[in-house]
Order: structure tokens, then C-alpha cells, then sequence
């Protein structure tokens, strides 16, 4: 099955379009095991780790059955690297989605446009037809797996289902074909129902958030060390499957207008709404600390950091913020943090 690569730090690529035109969507994630060496000869150092590191994975060559790339616009790092991909990477269909920062009725024609656009250009460069009916079926399908994951993802909150579990189920569902994840979605869940809790005692109920965090070693990190992520603010998470598309819209429209409202990230404007949405989840789930993870020279969250830390005091919820490198020796060396927090939650 030919598959197009999404270069996507915001989940905001409209993967709808690409089922509709009968390829898989791949979403690409970094590999802490990768070491970094033809990177250098084009980004400096002190440019995002996260994407350094999809880069150097590119350069050394894409999966064989990838046939093209949709990046979409996240922050200014990943935005002006889509430009070096083109220079560095060989393949022909390479396309650049603006989504938009904000959320009105500007950006919602804006985002429409450009998405009748990538369609547009895969019709050309494919030599196929990408129909509202074939869209409006694979937006049926996508909800379908949408309401998987969020039943799934509350058997984290029945201490049923460990983070990690959960988080590696999520990275399945962004790059295996969607009949395969709906039918293993569909056995995980019947498995679910008949397992018992797991002892919970001592575990401490963390919020997660943070960067783009795909590495599903550092989750099973953070629960050797007690703690247990009942719920997440993720990319590799619930922002990729809180919401469901309108069924019943123009489907064009509909994926604009999901993109739009789901629970944003923090490059996107105002950044109070993703407070709310993080403290409805703190309030819904009984979240006894909150871990706010940022992978190095990761500005976005590094900027929003400040604001959440003052928002969470207001709350009264325990609040760590951690800067970490990406490999995973780096891990280990924030034990000691980590340890700590998970006293300060005892208290």
C-alpha cells in the first residue's frame, strides 16, 4: 500500500484527503536511537531536536513505499525546515499546508482553500480523483477511530490501561492502514472490558503535556518511577482524537472546522483556550499533578511554559516543567526531578 508521509508537529493534516485519494497516511515520528551527523551540514544545533531528528531520518532514507509528503504549518521551526526537505529529500509530490494560528472565519476560508489545493495537486500529480464522496467516507472512518481511542483512552482513568499502552495504540493508529487499526482497536477494547484494575497504589495520576513527545520509552520511564498518565494533552494523544468531524457538513468545511476547534497546541492563538482545555481535564479526571515536557529548543512550549505554571498555581495543582534531550540516556538523568515531584505529590 503506497503511503504519504505527514510532517506534522500539530496533528492538522486533514488525513481524510489522503484516504480519499487511496493512500495511507504516515505520520512521521523521531527516533531517539538515530544518531545526528548529515543534519549539521544544513541546521544548527540549537534548532528543535525534534525535528533534527526527522530530518537526519529523511536523509537516510524514507520508508520505500512513501510516495509523497504533506508538512503542515505547526511552529516557525518545522514551517522553514519543509524548505531544506525539499532540497535534501527525493521525492517528487511534496506539499506545504497552511494551517492557520487562529480560529474565525478568515482563517477558516484560508484553510479551506488551501486544502482544495492539496486536493488539486494530488489529482494532478496522481492522476486520480479525490471526490466529496470518497472524502465524506474516509471522514466516517476516521471518526469511527476517533471514537475508539477516546473509549480506549478512559480505561487509563479505570486503571485499567497503562500510559504507555495507550500512547503506543496512538502511534499505531497514525501510521497503519485505518481497516487494520479499526480492527485492532475494535479487539483492544473487547480485551479491555473483560481485564480487571491493576493495583494503583501509590500511583501518582499525572496530566501530561508538553512538545510533540512520540517516544513511548520515556512513558514507560515515568511509570517505573510511580507515576501513571490517566490523561494527556498530546499530539500522540487526545488532541488526535477528542473531537469528531461533521458528518453531515460540506466535508471540505467539516475537516476545516474540526482542525479549527479541537484542542489547540501551543502555537496556536489564544493560549487561555488551551488552559481551559487543560483544566477541564485536570477537573474531569482528578489529576493529581501536572508534567509539562519539552524537548530542547522547543520555543513554543518553552513560551507557554511561564503561563501555565502561573495557571496551575492558581489551581493549586503540583506542577513540574522539564526540558529534556532527545535520547534516552537524558531520561535517566531527570530522575532525581522526577522522584522529587512525585514526593511533593504525596504531600
Amino acid at each position: 500500500m503506497k503511503k504519504i508521509g505527514i510532517f506534522d508537529s500539530c496533528v492538522d493534516t486533514p488525513e481524510e484527503i489522503i484516504l480519499a485519494a487511496d493512500f495511507v497516511p504516515y505520520r512521521f515520528f523521531s527516533d531517539p536511537t538515530v544518531e545526528i551527523d548529515k543534519v549539521n551540514e544544513h541546521i544548527p544545533p540549537t534548532h528543535c531536536m525534534w525535528t533534527r531528528n526527522l530530518l537526519e531520518q529523511a536523509i537516510n532514507g524514507l520508508d520505500k513505499d512513501i510516495i509523497g509528503i504533506i508538512a503542515s504549518h505547526g511552529c516557525d521551526r518545522t514551517n522553514r525546515e519543509f524548505d531544506i526537505w525539499i532540497e535534501c529529500i527525493n521525492l517528487d509530490f511534496m506539499f506545504f499546508l497552511n494551517t492557520p494560528l487562529k480560529n474565525d472565519e478568515t482563517a477558516l476560508k484560508f484553510f479551506i482553500n488551501d486544502m482544495k489545493e492539496l486536493i488539486f495537486q494530488m489529482e494532478e500529480y496522481f492522476n486520480l480523483k479525490i471526490t466529496p464522496a470518497n472524502i465524506k467516507e474516509a471522514i466516517r472512518k476516521m471518526n469511527q477511530i476517533r471514537s475508539f481511542l477516546k473509549e480506549i483512552s478512559e480505561y487509563r482513568s479505570k486503571m485499567i490501561l497503562k500510559g504507555s499502552e495507550f500512547h503506543a495504540l496512538v502511534k499505531y493508529a497514525q501510521t497503519q492502514d485505518k481497516d487494520e487499526v479499526l480492527e485492532k482497536l475494535s479487539s483492544k477494547l473487547e480485551e479491555l472490558k473483560n481485564k480487571k484494575p491493576f493495583s494503583n497504589d501509590d500511583l501518582k495520576k499525572i496530566l501530561l503535556t508538553g512538545s510533540d513527545i512520540d517516544d513511548t520509552e520515556l512513558i514507560k520511564y515515568l511509570e517505573s518511577l510511580g507515576f501513571h498518565v490517566i490523561i494527556d494533552d498530546l499530539g500522540v494523544g487526545t488532541r488526535y482524537f477528542w473531537n469528531r468531524v461533521d458528518e453531515n457538513d460540506e466535508p471540505i468545511r467539516a475537516l476545516a472546522k474540526y482542525h479549527l476547534n479541537k484542542p489547540i497546541y501551543s502555537t496556536k492563538f489564544p493560549s487561555y483556550k488551551r488552559f481551559e482545555v487543560l483544566k477541564n481535564l485536570i477537573e474531569n479526571y482528578n489529576v493529581e499533578g501536572v508534567i509539562n515536557i519539552a524537548q530542547k529548543f522547543c520555543e513554543p512550549v518553552l513560551y507557554d511554559h511561564p503561563y501555565l505554571s502561573k495557571k496551575m498555581k492558581e489551581l493549586g495543582i503540583p506542577y513540574l516543567f522539564i526540558e529534556v534531550t532527545y535520547n534516552r540516556e537524558s531520561y535517566k538523568q531527570l530522575s532525581t526531578r522526577f522522584s522529587a515531584f512525585a514526593e511533593i505529590i504525596s504531600r
